[in-house]
């Protein structure tokens, strides 16, 4: 049974290790950003250096940066910002917190990574390359963080942290997972691989970048006791090695290309569920909806017991879950996204890509 935190609050997962991200439980997609507070008594030490660990988007700023300031006193405390790689979820809130709210601080990411993030407006004087401290970060009270490249998870330059103080791996995307609308929780209990399963589908490449980086977190010393991804929840125990051993055996990405035709019956099984509670949510005629759609009339037929999945089974599922989530409010197609997730699941097919936004319609250029 997890732990259960307020997670309107910083929460301490580790000593002086805090997570400063934001929950909305009308979401199934959530960003975890971390602070860690180094703090040392030692003679000719600086007495505090503070880390804030993938600060996360712009739309989330306000929520780190008041949880960030809690835990500190104040955002002009934080000593570095590492971001992992360069998707915008992960750090394109750093310009707006390093320029205004905390000038002195610097930035730490691969070379790989900056040659990237350089576009959100970053100053160069202010980057600190990974590469130049060849896996070991020294910090000025007298730790050290360990630098640890996970390349291709999901990016060539992804760069996740071990501090071997705390024995807390900080993974980036790697273990990272979407949960259902409602749970707010921040520990794993287990029932998340579904969810964990269905992002690393979506965005991981290569089973064999994955496998890589199982074993090179397996390796550190001492012994990695916590993972803190930046999505989803944290893992720890029994739930991170069981995650672990899965992980090590994930197809993604490549691996899963090629729709093969005995996997349709199991397709049609998937269709049928996500169907079945379309129905329970919005009546019988949802099922109107695919029969008129063009882009299913070659992938699908409709016989008296239900719809059969013909062709490309998981990209006709794509397009049947576009078509039953349009025009549903974010809480009900969420339902739907997590069904067809679990449906897939249980029978081990490849998840359908889905989109992760928070439901909103996007706009259009003016006629």
């Amino acid at each position: 049974m997890s732990t259960q935190y307020d997670v309107t609050e910083p929460v301490e997962i580790a000593p002086g290790t805090f997570w400063v991200g934001k929950r909305d439980p009308r979401n199934i997609f959530h960003s975890n950003s971390y602070l860690r507070v180094f703090e040392s008594n030692a003679p000719g030490a600086r007495t505090q250096f503070n880390v804030l660990i993938d600060p996360g988007s712009q739309l989330d700023f306000s929520v780190v940066a008041a949880k960030t300031a809690k835990v500190l006193g104040g955002l002009d405390r934080v000593s570095l910002v590492h971001i992992n790689h360069q998707d915008p979820d992960v750090g394109s809130s750093a310009p707006m917190l390093m320029s205004r709210y905390a000038p002195k601080a610097h930035v730490l990411a691969s070379e790989d990574t900056w040659r990237l993030i350089c576009h959100f407006g970053l100053p160069r004087n202010r980057f600190v390359p990974a590469e130049r401290y060849h896996g070991v970060l020294p910090i000025p009270t007298g730790h050290e963080l360990q630098l640890v490249p996970t390349p291709f998870c999901h990016f060539r330059g992804a760069l996740a942290l071990y501090d071997p103080q705390t024995r807390v791996f900080f993974s980036g995307d790697l273990f990272g997972g979407l949960t259902p609308e409602g749970a707010v929780e921040l520990e794993a209990t287990g029932d998340e691989w579904p969810g964990v399963r269905a992002f690393h589908q979506l965005y991981m490449p290569t089973q064999i970048a994955l496998r890589r980086a199982v074993e090179t977190i397996r390796a550190l010393r001492p012994a990695v006791e916590l993972i803190a991804p930046q999505h989803g929840r944290i893992l720890r125990g029994a739930v991170m090695h069981e995650f672990l051993d899965r992980m090590a055996n994930l197809p993604v990405g490549l691996d899963l290309l090629d729709d093969s035709q005995d996997s349709l019956h199991a397709w049609t099984h998937v269709l049928r569920r996500v169907l079945a509670l379309a129905v329970d949510i919005s009546g019988p005629t949802v099922e109107t909806r695919l029969i008129e759609d063009p882009l299913l009339r070659d992938a699908l037929d409709f016989h008296e017991d239900g719809p059969v999945v013909r062709a490309s089974g998981r990209l006709t599922l794509e397009r049947v879950l576009e078509v039953l989530t349009a025009h549903e409010t974010q809480s009900l197609a969420n339902m739907m996204k997590m069904e067809a997730i679990a449906a897939a699941d249980q029978l081990q097919l490849a998840v359908p890509r889905l989109r992760l936004d928070e439901g909103h319609d996007p706009g259009m250029l003016p006629q």
